[in-house]
């Protein structure tokens, strides 16, 4: 019944936030059981829900109602149910609704251009839906350059401190940030109240979750995001307190501003440096069939375009990295439904024209393991390389080409394994996690996370298998496998000399994130120490990586030449990475 139901869940609840004695010796699978039904007898068996049953212990409709929404959000529903009555019923659902409402008006009457509302959706999912029919290349959005924080709207007293201590460009907007927050005057003032007080990224992890993900080749950006959150406390102990609105600045609101600088900026012109926080852009979630794209970056404004025709009540989406759900995971705090891609991506070193491809990355969907196109791409630039040095391949000339390349894949994906050596078994993880009393842990990280981090760790150690499989299978082929017929666009666009380097359309990238729009800390500092990368994040194609984790940097043989084991570079290969491609 619906007040069973109830009645369970509100206990639940108590129980997560340590509410109710009585509850808080409640087993943790009695507490599961209610949602496994929820989720059997479907949202009808629920016919009401209370405030009680949905904002205790910490959630809140910040968390759960704001992009992107309950659905793939360890913080909410325990992956369950997404509880979708919560944020649409419930008088603080409604009310957070209602600012929402009131914000986006506030932003057209000071010259923003709208064509969404931001809204929950049936799933658990809140994002931008269409509020009209938006033809392709249309204005979805467009914000006056007044209603942009970016790098100059920062205090030239915290720029100085920050600059002393080397601060990197997002903690130094991370710094500004936490400045406006605590200023209630501030112009962003409404839009940050819509914003969660916590997050699910690596910042808010537990030791234990921390240690895993130090422990795949993700664990650089712990190094650096931690390191990013040190330089920022040196810097805000140099300024005035006149500048935090006379109260003393606190580590929490250094968290919360660098997770939503990670979180939530975007990034233009490839760099750390374009990173810009822009209200009502932040509300566009990611899908890999994306239907939003920046198109100009002017002094005026910033105008997002639709990529094809529109129809109200679509949801709007930008692509915001082609990654897998463990980097997701670590960067943003929540997983993609269905996502087809894994490990990290990476080049290979070699032939000069090579770099004209896009980089490696490894998906889930195709037999292939990477898809053919890419590979092929590496293949006819190497042919292009050894043609004009020797003239024509003959058929075992090729074929030694491409065992060079598949050779040096399966030791690419052979190294990124043996980057996921977790110290202790992983079912150990999850038996802690079972065992634990409290669902909150003490640095507000939750639980759950370790459970979803050791399954994205496992099928990437069974993807990178397949991919050893595959490749080292491959160099056993006696013929070489047929070549398409026509180039790879950038190498004929090389060969007809209309381009020297990609062209590329006007983009941007998520600045903690990666794909055809950019992945603002793909690679900053590499691994093992080294320092900050630079690597390529343009606006149409793949990631970079930066500085290349130890061992990844043996030297390539040119083409014709006896292998000694390709190099694995830095992921530069024609395109976008989280943000700006370093970081």
């Amino acid at each position: 019944s619906s007040s069973s139901s109830s009645s369970s869940s509100s206990s639940s609840r108590r129980r997560r936030g340590g509410q109710a004695a009585d509850s808080n010796t409640a087993p943790r699978s009695r507490r599961r059981l209610w949602w496994v039904a929820a989720l059997i007898s479907g949202p009808s068996a629920v016919h009401a829900v209370s405030s009680s049953d949905c904002w205790v212990g910490g959630w809140t409709p910040e968390i759960c109602c704001s992009a992107p929404g309950a659905k793939g959000n360890p913080l909410c529903w325990d992956h369950v149910y997404t509880f979708d009555k919560c944020c649409i019923e419930t008088v603080e659902g409604k009310e957070f609704d209602k600012r929402r409402q009131n914000f986006v008006s506030d932003m057209v009457r000071r010259g923003a251009t709208v064509h969404f509302d931001i809204r929950h959706v049936s799933g658990g999912r809140t994002g931008a839906v269409a509020s009209r029919t938006i033809t392709a290349r249309s204005t979805v959005l467009r914000v006056p350059s007044a209603q942009v924080y970016s790098l100059k709207s920062v205090p030239t007293q915290m720029v100085a401190a920050a600059r002393r201590h080397q601060c990197d460009a997002h903690a130094v907007l991370a710094l500004g940030l936490a400045m406006e927050r605590a200023n209630p005057n501030s112009m962003l003032t409404a839009w940050i109240k819509l914003l969660p007080l916590s997050f699910a990224n690596v910042l808010w992890f537990s030791e234990r979750q921390l240690q895993l993900v130090n422990s795949t080749f993700f664990g650089y950006i712990v190094q650096n995001w931690f390191e990013d959150l040190e330089c920022m406390r040196q810097a805000a102990g140099e300024v005035p307190s006149s500048l935090w609105s006379g109260r003393p600045f606190q580590f929490e609101d250094l968290r919360w501003a660098l997770s939503v600088v990670k979180t939530r900026g975007f990034a233009f012109e490839g760099t750390r440096e374009s990173t810009m926080l822009i209200p009502l852009a932040d509300f566009l979630n990611h899908n890999r069939v994306a239907s939003v794209r920046t198109a100009t970056l002017a002094e005026d404004a910033l105008r997002f375009v639709a990529t094809k025709d529109v129809m109200p009540g679509e949801e709007l989406c930008i692509d915001y990295a082609q990654a897998s759900n463990l980097e997701f995971l670590v960067r943003y705090g929540f997983r993609v439904e269905d996502n087809p891609y894994g490990g990290r991506q990476f080049d290979l070193g070699g032939e000069p024209l090579q770099a004209h491809c896009p980089s490696y990355i490894l998906r889930y969907d195709i037999p292939d393991i990477i898809d053919n196109a890419t590979v092929d791409c590496h293949r006819q630039a190497r042919y292009l390389s050894f043609e004009q040095q020797f003239g024509r391949l003959q058929p075992h000339e090729q074929l030694r080409e491409d065992h060079y390349i598949y050779s040096a894949i399966e030791e690419a994906c052979h190294q990124l394994l043996s980057m996921l050596e977790v110290p202790r078994p992983l079912s150990e993880y999850e038996l802690e996690e079972a065992g634990s009393t409290s669902w909150m842990d003490g640095r507000g990280s939750m639980g759950g996370i370790t459970s979803v981090l050791v399954r994205e760790i496992r099928a990437e150690r069974a993807l990178l298998q397949r991919c050893e499989v595959e490749f080292r299978r491959r160099q056993q082929e006696s013929e070489p496998r047929p070549v398409p017929p026509t180039l790879a666009e950038p190498l004929a666009r090389l060969r007809s000399g209309s381009a020297g380097v990609q062209q590329q359309e006007p983009g941007f990238g998520m600045a903690g994130s990666s794909s055809s729009e950019a992945f603002q800390d793909a690679g900053v500092g590499g691994f093992g120490g080294q320092p900050r990368g630079a690597g390529s994040g343009a606006a149409s194609g793949l990631y970079g990586f930066g500085a290349p984790p130890t061992g990844f940097a043996a030297t390539p043989p040119a083409a014709g030449q006896p292998s000694s084991g390709f190099g694995i570079a830095p992921g530069t290969g024609g395109g976008s990475g989280f943000g700006g491609g370093s970081g």
